[in-house]
């Protein structure tokens, strides 16, 4: 096959660093927050009103229950993994996509590796034909939710014929700082980028109301708002939000959480609201926008070695091919340094 564009680089940066002092002083505590997009992460059963057909294991695929073993195992595995980096002990928050269901979550959650950490999620099953959801999930020591819902990007002129993924909203209290998630994945690229970027900006705008419908009662909310956007940090649909990128420096350097056509995009991301910056310090956990590595997660084993994919994520499926991989994103995941109040000056 011959190639448009130069073959993609090996990008093992395991943590790359965007922002923020890499200092340790005592009493200080890390605090890991991330993104997933776990690629089809499907049960073996036909589920009715789902377009499951292609995840079953009399299907082309031939999905069968020793497939999605080996695939929530590895998944499992990324997840502890990017928990334990700088011996932090569990990811706190990690906002996840392409889920079919409550059963896989807690396939994860009960795995060998994770059930240490006692992980909860929060999950809505959507209207989206394939039966592919957002979900968070949760260290509850680390984070108490208070109040969970979903927005759908369907009105009276959007979506109406077909559903897409919805907004899922989480309000709670993570490290006793009140703060509001939105997780999000946004309708895809079919038909072209251009075509389709009407979609993505609709979806922003929703995400938008629900930021200035909170802000209303409470001016300094604090919001991360997290997903596979289906954008890059440069595209119209995230610069509307006006929210701080942590991913915008990584993205000019080439850097990407998915590959297609031997370039790299960066859909997978993780935005902070600008009033992050205007906290007062109180005597409670002190998030700094200062004091943070934001970083894409792409250790080696994360990484195709072999044929016309070498360098892209290791995905579960090459087309109808098992190819025992991971997911065709990498995940994105923002690593802050949290200073007691006690400490500061």
């Amino acid at each position: 096959m011959t190639h448009t564009h130069t073959p993609l680089p090996y990008l093992l940066l395991f943590l790359f660093s965007i922002n923020g002092s890499t200092q340790i002083h005592h009493k200080q505590q890390q605090l890991i927050i991330g993104f997933y997009n776990c690629e089809n992460f499907y049960d073996t059963t036909n589920q009715i009103n789902v377009a499951d057909e292609d995840f079953l294991p009399n299907a082309e695929k031939k999905y069968t229950q020793s497939v999605f073993e080996n695939k929530a195992a590895r998944l499992a595995n990324v997840i502890y993994s990017l928990g334990v980096i700088e011996n932090v002990n569990g990811i706190a928050l990690l906002g996840l996509a392409e889920i079919e269901n409550k059963l896989v979550l807690n396939k994860l959650i009960t795995s060998q590796l994770l059930r240490k950490y006692h992980y909860q999620f929060i999950h809505f099953d959507s209207k989206d034909p394939r039966g592919v959801d957002v979900a968070l999930l949760y260290n509850p020591a680390q984070f108490k939710p208070y109040q969970n819902k979903i927005f759908t990007l369907t009105d009276e002129s959007h979506f109406t014929t077909y559903a897409t993924r919805d907004i899922l909203y989480v309000k709670g209290r993570l490290m006793n700082q009140w703060v509001h998630i939105l997780v999000n994945h946004w309708p895809s690229r079919l038909g072209g980028e251009k075509k389709s970027a009407s979609k993505r900006i609709w979806a922003s705008s929703v995400c938008k109301k629900i930021m200035d419908s909170v802000h209303q009662s409470d001016p300094l909310a604090k919001f991360i708002v997290m997903g596979d956007f289906n954008d890059n940090p440069t595209n119209k649909s995230i610069t509307n939000l006006a929210m701080e990128n942590p991913f915008l420096k990584m993205y000019k350097k080439g850097i990407g959480s998915l590959a297609y056509n031997d370039a790299w995009n960066l859909f997978d991301q993780i935005l902070l609201c600008r009033e992050w910056k205007e906290k007062k310090r109180e005597m409670t956990t002190d998030f700094l926008l200062n004091n943070y590595k934001s970083i894409v997660y792409n250790k080696q084993a994360l990484v195709e070695t072999n044929g016309r994919y070498a360098g892209y994520p290791k995905r579960t499926y090459n087309g109808s091919q098992y190819n025992g991989g991971y997911s065709d994103h990498f995940p994105v995941a923002l690593i802050f340094t949290l200073k007691m109040a006690e400490n500061q000056q």
